[in-house]
């Protein structure tokens, strides 16, 4: 009898040293969430390339809330500026071509901005330019003006690298997504400055501007004069 209270007794001890040794192996084989966010901490992701974040900028597309532009999508609005300003400068730095399609609808604007882009990567090159483009600005103030329902006036003030810029923008939305309608840097010796007129000349008020043919031939004619000169 004794002898068979002994074995029980042992019996217990395995069984119960062996549900122990299960559990701590199933703690060992399934970590705590703690533990799985300390090794997705530990993980770096790659860097993405400039390319890569142009690609990015290039695809983006910002729509509204209603059917007009109202006080809720200011935010939305301010992105888009932002970043319209940082696909433009970081391509002139990148010396990339890229498209504004989801930014600007007008063709004869896109054709503008297409060709601006492209002179200004010329400048960039020879060091023409007296400020310095990226894709890393900082934004220091944004304007937003209600010109009249679903038109607004935008100005966003950014520097790269200590060099103080600013961007004029007129945004609408069409078919429920934010849109260019003009666009003015204005930067010293810039393109669209040489193009379009002095800062204190060129105003943005006009969502039809660039529907105007007189505006835009005389716009082109400059900017074929200036080509010839580079």
């Amino acid at each position: 009898m004794e002898k068979f209270t002994i074995s029980i007794a042992v019996l217990v001890f395995v069984v119960v040293v062996g549900c122990s040794q299960k559990e701590d192996s199933q703690k060992d084989n399934n970590p705590t969430k703690e533990s799985m966010s300390n090794i997705e901490a530990s993980v770096e992701l790659p860097e993405q390339s400039e390319a890569e974040r142009l690609s990015e900028l290039v695809n983006k597309q910002f729509a509204i809330q209603g059917d007009q532009i109202s006080k809720n999508d200011y935010a939305s609005m301010e992105d888009f500026g932002k970043a319209f300003i940082n696909l433009y400068t970081g391509a002139v730095a990148e010396q990339e071509a890229v498209s504004f399609e989801h930014y600007i609808a007008n063709e004869n604007l896109l054709t503008f901005t297409n060709k601006m882009l492209a002179l200004e990567q010329q400048q960039e090159l020879k060091g023409g330019i007296g400020v310095i483009f990226g894709m890393d600005n900082e934004f220091k103030e944004v304007e937003l003006n209600k010109l009249e329902d679903n038109l607004y006036y935008v100005n966003l003030t950014f520097t790269n690298q200590g060099s103080g810029m600013n961007c004029k923008l007129l945004v609408q939305s069409v078919n429920k997504s934010l849109k260019i309608v003009d666009l003015y840097f204005g930067n010293k010796d810039g393109v669209d400055t040489i193009a379009t007129g002095h800062p204190s000349e060129r105003k943005l008020d006009n969502p039809n501007l660039w529907d105007d043919p007189k505006w835009v031939d005389a716009v082109m004619e400059k900017l074929e004069k200036y080509e010839a000169l580079s």
